[in-house]
């Protein structure tokens, strides 16, 4: 039972529905913001505000079940395509921001993790760092930087599942309405999929899988 809550990155459109969404299904839901906005705030390029805000959450929910990881930055400027010469440093902006960042999270959060009984970690991403499903020419810092959080969650999957943890990854549609952005996103974090047509070894529980909202499998 997903009983407690924390979602960092709880301002923006997406973070607000899955929060709204999650509260309407009896979770208790503590909202990480993060800079420029109000509350408990946490800046994903410093291990060290991550580390703070994870002690302040602790004050408010001792143990946490479910941690929702909603961080989606990009510079302005990360629009070059490839006929245009790269900006490497937007390149490492966004790695920083939208590989490292979650995996700063994720690690300050642990311990409170460890204390809960759902032991589930959500990230929320999009579509551009799939292989597959990506169909731009441009903006490389931002689909070079989702890839990367797709591998680095796969190696904390492969690491984590043995000790009882489950994963999930949530593809918002960025040409959704605000509104929308983040529709299907609670059903599919809270849902057991263990016991669906996949067979055990091959559900949600036990391989890592890109869903979009509409609760579609997306090739990696």
């Amino acid at each position: 039972m997903m009983k407690n809550v924390v979602i960092v990155g709880a301002g923006d459109a997406a973070g607000a529905r899955i929060a709204a969404d999650l509260e309407k299904r009896n979770c208790t839901v503590v909202r990480v913001m993060l800079q420029g906005e109000q509350g408990v705030v946490l800046d994903p390029l410093s291990q060290e505000s991550a580390k703070a805000a994870a002690e302040a959450v602790e004050k408010l929910m001792p143990a946490v079940d479910m941690l929702v990881v909603n961080l989606d930055g990009t510079d302005a400027s990360d629009n070059a395509t490839i006929l245009d010469e790269l900006d490497y440093q937007d390149m490492i902006r966004a790695y920083e921001y939208n590989a490292v960042g979650p995996m700063r999270v994720l690690y300050a959060f642990r311990p409170l993790l460890d204390r809960g009984e759902g032991k589930r970690v959500c990230f929320v991403t999009t579509a551009e760092g799939s292989n597959h499903a990506c169909y731009e020419f441009g903006g490389f810092g931002r689909h070079m930087s989702k890839a990367a959080l797709n591998m680095a969650v796969n190696q904390e999957f492969n690491g984590m599942r043995p000790e009882g943890y489950t994963m999930r990854m949530y593809c918002k549609d960025l040409a959704s309405p605000a509104e929308k952005q983040g529709a299907y996103a609670a059903e599919y974090f809270l849902r057991n999929r263990s016991n669906e047509i996949e067979s055990y070894k091959h559900s949600d529980e036990n391989r890592l899988v890109l869903r979009d909202a509409y609760a579609r499998e997306l090739p990696w």
